[in-house]
């Protein structure tokens, strides 16, 4: 085989490969594995204007799926039902536009699966803008007594 033709085969093998990663999903865990963690808690609205409600938090720090990145990831489930998630999201290279799609996995403290939400995307996103975007939503709020763990599935 000529040195062009295993350039050439190589080259494809390394681009397939890379393309593989942009589009997988990648989980990132919000670090809640007990009552002290740093990444989680229980939190009242009081702000005027708000009902004073309670709510579970979950953050994580940053995040990245092939070209994209996440900052501040912040989700706030409601015992109503009502979810919050917000972030900063950014692309270093895109030639058609990226965008961060996150969706959430709810757990119980053992790491059982209470609830997957829908899927909640970002603005689309050029190289060097960093976009600062919120998404309201909904779970089944039977399932917020037990909630203690989540993970953020991600792609872009």
């Amino acid at each position: 085989m000529s040195v062009p033709r295993r350039w050439a085969r190589a080259a494809v093998t390394l681009i397939t490969a890379l393309a593989t990663l942009l589009v997988l999903q990648v989980p990132a865990r919000a670090d809640t594995g007990g009552g002290d963690a740093p990444h989680s808690g229980v939190a009242t609205d009081t702000g005027q204007g708000v009902t004073a409600g309670e709510y579970k938090w979950f953050s994580w720090g940053d995040l990245k799926v092939g070209d994209c990145h996440q900052t501040g990831g912040y989700l706030r489930l409601y015992a109503d039902g009502k979810l919050t998630f917000s972030a900063r999201t950014w692309t270093d290279f895109t030639m058609s536009g990226d965008v961060w799609h996150a969706r959430f996995q709810l757990k119980d403290s053992s790491g059982n699966i209470l609830f997957t939400t829908s899927t909640y995307d970002s603005p689309t996103m050029w190289a060097s803008k960093k976009h600062d975007w919120t998404r309201e939503g909904t779970y089944e709020p039977s399932v917020y007594n037990a909630i203690a763990r989540v993970t953020q599935w991600a792609s872009c």
